[in-house]
């Protein structure tokens, strides 16, 4: 899986551009590669992730900087999250986001756990902006598709601003039936007080 992501964690990774200092969370890390290859060198990191199988994977994948006691993941979910107010500059979330079940209260929630100025990237490979018909998908795999304006409505609802929007084109494998030939990234930030 952490192949078939690389242009996803590429991508995400041009546009969160994470720094020495940072603090990130990661929200629905999976294998914890993206961590590992693109996120190692922040000051710490967290992750939180629906499978009790993703933490121990993550876990091992990473095993050097939970040793260190760099990074920590949890089982947990985006709507209620196990940390507080404002520790956080960075908050990512790959292929994730079209499956959480309540993506407004998890907004307010990343919200939260964001210190002013920091900000939230979701990387959406299925959506409606790349002029396909997902429904099928959508339905298979039990996830929602968005586009920018619904992204804008939900991010600016919930206290984000500077909301921008970078489109790639990556490889996914040609499965039967199955073209992504255009994926969004969403970045936004919690405004300063």
């Amino acid at each position: 899986m952490a192949w078939g992501h690389r242009d996803f964690y590429i991508n995400t990774a041009k546009v969160l551009d994470l720094k020495p200092d940072d603090r990130l969370l990661e929200i629905g890390f999976g294998s914890g590669y993206f961590i590992k290859d693109y996120a190692s060198h922040v000051a710490r990191i967290a992750g939180v992730d629906l499978s009790e199988d993703m933490v121990s994977l993550a876990g091992g994948v990473n095993r050097e900087l939970v040793q260190m006691g760099k990074a920590e993941f949890r089982v947990g979910d985006a709507a209620s999250l196990p940390y507080g107010d404002g520790e956080f500059t960075a908050v990512v979330g790959i292929e994730t986001f079209f499956f959480w079940e309540k993506p407004v209260e998890s907004l307010r929630e990343i919200h939260r756990v964001l210190e002013p100025g920091g900000r939230l990237v979701l990387e959406i490979a299925h959506n409606k902006e790349d002029g396909l018909d997902h429904a099928e998908d959508a339905r298979k795999m039990g996830f929602i598709l968005y586009g920018a304006d619904e992204m804008r409505e939900m991010l600016e609802g919930t206290g984000f601003s500077d909301v921008e929007f970078t489109y790639y084109k990556g490889f996914w494998l040609p499965l039967k039936g199955h073209v992504v030939p255009k994926g969004m990234i969403v970045k936004a930030v919690k405004e300063k007080n």
